[in-house]
């Protein structure tokens, strides 16, 4: 069993949950795009933004859901990150600490497979996962733009929209990346709550910085390096390649870190 008869047995194992949930979250964007009405929500600019700086920065600093990219920023892609990475955490924490708890990695490993190529193929499983479950909401909410009459083609910057979710698939790889190496380490109860905490604390420094006193610490977030309102709303592209690369940079180290550390690692087969 080499790669890519281990990716393909992966992708075999897991291709009904793949599609369901990019089918769920797909629903779930199509709705939000088909329920816009400018009319109705550029009201609401004026609670927003008489909100505390604290929660404000929650919701990305400026918000306009007078314009749909204003609105489709904030209500999809400025969350968007905690409806596919909770179920992504969940999944790739248990992956490989779960096959180690019921042996089955014994059998694997018994293999002609290398210890790199195990955890390859369970990155790229993850990784064809991000893909399809971003793919299926994009094309659902391209759909649905084109079905209400309410949003103006002239207004919609389909550009800036298939970039968000470009950059929006290299977070959540960063994600995995860094779980993926928690789950080399711990166990599957532990991976899982130890995963969740870690990308919990990354979200929450660059949102509440203003109220830690040290200098500069959001940019130890790979939350710092995804600002897709910069796209949408500003229609800048302002330091977008930088982010976008540091995000690939943090996941090729997360990786080559669980790499490294699963073959060094004292496991009975």
């Amino acid at each position: 069993m080499e790669l890519f008869d281990a990716l393909k047995f992966e992708i075999k194992k897991g291709w009904k949950s793949m599609l369901i949930f990019g089918g769920v979250i797909g629903l779930l964007f199509l709705v939000l795009v088909a329920m816009y009405d400018p009319a109705i929500f550029e009201h609401y600019n004026e609670i927003i933004e008489s909100l505390p700086p604290e929660l404000l920065g929650l919701l990305g600093g400026q918000v306009d859901l007078g314009t749909f990219s204003g609105y489709f920023n904030m209500y999809t892609l400025e969350f968007a990150w905690m409806w596919f990475g909770l179920y992504l955490i969940l999944k790739v924490a248990q992956d490989i600490p779960g096959e180690m708890e019921n042996k089955t990695i014994d059998l694997v490993l018994s293999k002609p497979i290398k210890r790199w190529e195990y955890v390859l193929s369970k990155q790229l499983h993850h990784i064809i996962t991000i893909f399809v479950a971003v793919t299926i909401p994009l094309g659902l909410s391209l759909a649905a733009i084109g079905f209400n009459t309410k949003i103006l083609n002239t207004n919609v910057n389909f550009g800036g929209i298939l970039l968000s979710y470009l950059w929006l698939t290299i977070l959540l790889w960063a994600i995995e990346s860094t779980v993926l190496l928690i789950s080399t380490v711990f166990r599957r109860r532990s991976a899982t709550a130890i995963g969740f905490a870690v990308i919990m604390v990354l979200w929450f420094i660059p949102a509440f910085s203003g109220s830690i006193p040290i200098d500069n610490i959001e940019y130890i977030s790979i939350f710092q390096y995804f600002n897709t309102r910069v796209i949408l709303i500003d229609e800048l592209m302002t330091n977008v390649v930088r982010d976008i690369l540091i995000l690939v940079g943090w996941s090729v180290v997360m990786s080559v870190c669980a790499i490294i550390y699963f073959m060094k690692r004292d496991i009975p087969v």
